[in-house]
This record gives C-alpha cells, sequence and structure tokens, in this order.
C-alpha cells in the first residue's frame, strides 16, 4: 500500500507527512517516530491498521526525513519545540480526538502534549516513551556518550546496498526486519550531487536531539490525561527504560503496561507486527 504524501507548513517549517488512507470508520491514528528515523518506517504497522479501519498519518519531525532541518541550536531542537510541532500537525490535519502512537521521542513527545491538552487524543499507545520519572536524575555521562555517538554516525554510503549490508551486522540493527531495514536504506537517504548516498536526519540532528532528551517535563503532566494509555517495552530492553515505561503506566490515571518478546528499544522495526497487534487489540477493548 503507497501512502499518500503531503507537506504543511506550521512553526515556520515545512514538514513531511504520510497518509495510509482507507474509510476511516474507526477514526484517524496519527503516528510518530522515534530520533534519528522517519514517518515511513511505520508502514507495516500502517498497514495493519487501514486493514483493521483506520485512518493513519505520520509524519517526519523536525530535522528528520523530508521535513525541514533548522540550523542546530538547543533553542530548535528543545523538546518543547517538537511537543509544539505535534499540537501544530494535529491542528493543520484537524484530527483532534485521534488515536496517538509514538516511539520513543515520540511517545515521550505525545505523552506530554496530551497531558497538557486533555482530549487531543482519545488514546495513546505509546513504545518506550523518553520520560524522566520524578526524583530520577538522568545519568548525564550516559546521554551525552549517546549524543557524542550520534554526531559521530557515518553519514554517507558509496549505496544503499552499502548502507544495508553494514547496518545488517551493527547491534542496533541486527534485529530489525529486512523488510525495515531495506526500507530504511532506501527512504531513509538520499542521494548527494557528489553520487553518494547520505542520511536524511543528519547526525549532528540526532545528536542534539539525545543530547536534549531531558529539556521536557512530561512526568508532571501525565497525572492529568484524560485518555487510556497502553505502554509497551521490548523484553531485552535497557533496564531504564523498562523501568520508566513501567512507571508511566502506573502514573496516568488510565494505564496498562505490556512487555514485547523478543524485542529490544527499537520495538517497532524488530517486531511490528507484535506491535500492531497490541495496538489493534487495545483500541478494540
Amino acid at each position: 500500500m503507497t501512502p499518500e504524501s503531503f507537506f504543511i507548513e506550521r512553526n515556520g517549517l515545512r514538514f513531511h507527512v504520510l497518509r495510509w488512507r482507507t474509510s476511516g470508520e474507526r477514526g484517524p491514528v496519527l503516528l510518530k517516530h522515534a530520533t534519528g528515523f522517519l514517518a515511513v518506517l511505520w508502514e507495516p504497522i500502517a498497514v495493519r491498521l487501514v486493514d483493521a479501519g483506520y485512518d493513519v498519518y505520520a509524519y517526519d519531525a523536525r530535522g528528520h526525513g523530508d521535513s525541514d532541518k533548522p540550523e542546530v541550536s538547543a533553542e530548535n531542537y528543545h523538546w518543547l519545540r517538537l511537543a509544539e510541532d505535534l499540537e501544530a500537525i494535529v491542528s493543520a490535519l484537524g484530527i483532534s480526538g485521534a488515536v496517538f502512537a509514538g516511539h520513543s521521542m515520540g511517545g515521550g513527545t505525545g505523552l506530554y502534549v496530551a497531558g497538557s491538552n486533555p482530549g487531543v487524543f482519545t488514546r495513546l499507545a505509546v513504545i518506550e516513551p523518553i520520560v524522566m520519572p520524578g526524583g530520577f536524575e538522568p545519568d548525564e555521562p550516559r546521554r551525552n556518550d549517546m549524543a557524542n555517538a550520534a554526531r559521530k554516525r557515518r553519514a554517507s554510503f558509496a549505496s544503499r546496498e552499502e548502507m544495508f549490508a553494514q547496518y545488517r551486522n551493527r547491534n542496533t540493527f541486527k534485529n530489525w526486519t529486512e523488510v525495515l531495514l531495506r526500507l530504511y536504506a532506501d527512504q531513509g537517504t538520499f542521494e548527494a550531487e557528489d553520487g553518494s548516498i547520505r542520511l536524511k536526519c543528519p547526525p549532528e540532528v540526532e545528536g542534539e536531539v539525545f543530547s536534549l532528551s531531558g529539556s521536557l517535563n512530561t512526568w508532571d503532566k501525565l497525572p492529568h490525561l484524560g485518555a487510556p494509555v497502553l505502554v509497551m517495552a521490548g523484553e531485552t530492553t535497557e533496564p531504564f527504560l523498562d523501568m520508566a515505561a513501567r512507571a508511566v503506566a502506573g502514573r496516568v490515571p488510565d494505564g496498562s503496561f505490556v512487555q514485547v518478546k523478543d524485542a529490544g528499544h527499537l520495538v517497532p522495526m524488530e517486531r511490528p507486527d507484535a506491535v500492531a497487534d497490541e495496538i489493534i487489540s487495545f483500541l478494540g477493548d
């Protein structure tokens, strides 16, 4: 199923949006990706949601995919900007009251928006959302290590096949489905003037977003969520991410937690069918 591709302008930027259209008798769903990735990686899950009767949207966050990439700075990539973009896109699409699903950074900013604007989403399914539990002091060295590693990420390849082959053997990507890894290599890159293949999310953008991952106080917003929330985490994810996911599920008024077997932090790319099953089951309750 080929999604519609279009752009909307909000907050001084142009955002790339995908829509997997259906009759939509069960209403709209908005999907938001994790740091460093892009909207099209939701495709296997989006298709399952369309088959279940939902009208599905996903967009590339600022600095990612085919959306505009403002200058790298703490102001431009503060997570409050990411949350403001999400609110603006919901308004532009006219889908207030939609279902929301988000992964990692996407899940964290979705929870912030829902806690700030009760009613903007009717239900939320979040996958290892980046939320700092109250009283928890984030591990600054660990965050800095992640940010610095992202900034040093190789951004250019001779071909998409070279990128695919190299990523296939890396720990981060080794458990991705072949379909999704090929989708990332094909659509998460562009051909530069010199003929090389380059990542659409520049490493310096990914690093800046990682470095600002504690910049949004989502924890205090969670008790104000008026919508049911499903929180998912991978069975083999990092202990902190598992702890944070369980804490979020316990903090929201109507939360539930599900562990996805045989998956780490990148659950949607490792077990997309399992994630789709959980979301569809949650929405059918």
